[in-house]
């Protein structure tokens, strides 16, 4: 699809009609979305497909009641992290792409990367995998437009360590945010766009 038009067909739906997406079809969406480009390419992305009813229901107990509904109802739920153990990332992308790589990029990996990653406080840490986060999550709903679904972001939640307990996952991921798609007929409509004037600049 071309891009343009791909961006204003994207709207924030709220409202699914409860029709399963097939697991595959998530797969091959968050595949496609891991494209997206990331700092140093440490793509500290990690990605939980709530499945169950049971995950799916534990998780409204962490979201702000307004957003039950689309959680309820949407065909898939995402949930986004961020991997803060940054050291072990890097390291993981040189194992893993070991035969991708050339040597420069796997000592990058295994070593400088490392190293720099020592360095960061809490507070830039925090801003790096933010930023991250937003690349992945902007080319994660493209994707599933693209794939013909609609989707939400939700940021009306308690993003703590309790979402780790309830879908058990490791504590070194950060909740970030969660991305309820699916089909509706009830479509989202376009949002107000400031002018060119208002956002650009040139010196």
């Amino acid at each position: 699809m071309d891009f343009v038009k791909l961006n204003k067909s994207r709207h924030a739906t709220k409202h699914f009609d409860g029709k399963k997406i097939p697991t595959v079809d998530v797969k091959q969406i968050i595949s496609a979305a891991s494209l997206a480009p990331s700092a140093h390419n440490i793509q500290s992305w990690h990605f939980v497909i709530v499945e169950s009813d049971e995950k799916r229901n534990a998780l409204l107990s962490e979201v702000n009641p307004g957003n039950h509904d689309q959680i309820k109802e949407a065909g898939a739920v995402i949930v986004l992290f961020s991997d803060t153990n940054l050291v072990e990332r890097s390291r993981e992308i040189a194992r893993y792409g070991a035969d991708e790589l050339n040597d420069e990029q796997l000592e990058r990996f295994n070593s400088r990367f490392p190293q720099m990653f020592e360095t960061y406080d809490e507070f830039y840490e925090s801003n790096y995998l933010s930023i991250n986060a937003g690349l992945i999550t902007m080319n994660l709903v493209y994707a599933i437009k693209n794939r013909g679904y609609d989707a939400n972001i939700i940021l009306g939640f308690n993003r703590t360590s309790k979402i780790n307990d309830l879908l058990e996952v490791e504590y070194r991921y950060r909740p970030e945010l969660i991305i309820p798609l699916g089909t509706a007929a009830l479509k989202g409509v376009p949002s107000y766009r400031l002018p060119q004037e208002k956002i650009i600049e040139i010196r």
